[in-house]
């Protein structure tokens, strides 16, 4: 290697010059300086990278674990607000006294505890001036009929209207007869609504048991079940007709009634059931939603009472 000397005035060479040449002939000829890392700090790089790579995926994980986790509470949390609505607002609309507890093999609950719970529903009342009770008829009189529902009277009545007067006990309401407490089918051509007295005509002759102490009479549909099945869903059920005794259950209420429209489907993962308390000389009958509905891992308890009508 050639060596070149420079020969620079001295007032032209600076402190940081002179060091440099300095350094230069310290490492002397052959030798040239290398720059990089070490192994070691290589390692500790990457395992500073890993762990600050698994922080930032754990914090990712957990961010989208816990918006599915809200996502599916907020889900359970509404459906449960839609079954406890759907079935209150029914049961506040039963014929007094058809409210009956079902066990899931179809017998009637002695305890009054089980997975289903059936009632009548009511589309209104009115009062009667005159009824059947002597003899049979096809017809009553009845002052004009008013209903809650937003319908009018007329197009309420279908194939299974019927007129129920003093239903007092389950026996005279679902086993139908001629002269039970609920009359054979109204028929489509009478007229409720009027500023006068109306005749409500019958599909069939009917004679009423007993007489009500307010005269009082109520235009009332199929009876309709809310039942928890086997495979933890709840369902309702309707348009499968009085029976008497065995009460179906699920699997028990007709081919087609357990297909949709007859059966909608409320809730999946359903657990409970119903409890209905009978009525006192204090208080109205009541019926307690006990019911769990749970769904990946989340459940939501509903607890909530019903009070039932219980003036027939």
């Amino acid at each position: 290697m050639v060596r070149l000397a420079v020969s620079l005035p001295r007032s032209t060479v600076t402190a940081a010059a002179r060091q440099s040449l300095l350094r230069a002939e310290a490492i002397g000829p052959g030798t040239t300086k290398q720059c990089g890392f070490t192994l070691i700090e290589l390692i500790i790089v990457i395992v500073v990278l890993a762990i600050m790579s698994f922080g930032t995926t754990q914090f990712i994980v957990n961010s989208s674990q816990s918006y599915m986790d809200t996502a599916v509470r907020e889900r359970q949390g509404s459906a449960a607000r839609m079954v406890v609505e759907k079935i209150s607002r029914e049961l506040r609309g039963a014929l007094p006294n058809s409210v009956r507890v079902i066990d899931r093999d179809g017998a009637i609950s002695a305890d009054n505890q089980g997975d289903c719970v059936e009632f009548v529903p009511a589309l209104g009342g009115s009062v009667y001036t005159s009824l059947p009770l002597l003899a049979s008829a096809a017809s009553f009189s009845s002052v004009p009929f008013e209903v809650d529902a937003a319908p009018p009277v007329s197009s309420a009545l279908g194939s299974i209207s019927r007129a129920a007067v003093y239903p007092i006990n389950a026996t005279d309401i679902y086993a139908l007869s001629a002269s039970s407490a609920i009359s054979s089918v109204i028929d489509t051509s009478s007229v409720l609504e009027g500023s006068s007295e109306v005749t409500v005509q019958l599909q069939a002759l009917h004679q009423f048991p007993l007489d009500s102490p307010s005269r009082r009479w109520f235009m009332v549909t199929a009876p309709v079940s809310f039942c928890i099945d086997s495979d933890a869903r709840l369902f309702r059920y309707g348009d499968y007709g009085f029976i008497d005794s065995p009460q179906p259950t699920p699997g028990g209420f007709g081919g087609g009634n357990e297909q949709v429209p007859k059966r909608s489907l409320l809730a999946k993962g359903a657990s409970g059931g119903f409890i209905m308390v009978p009525a006192t000389l204090q208080r109205n009958a009541l019926v307690q939603l006990n019911l769990d509905i749970r769904d990946r891992g989340e459940g939501v308890t509903i607890n909530h009472e019903v009070q039932l009508r219980n003036v027939p």
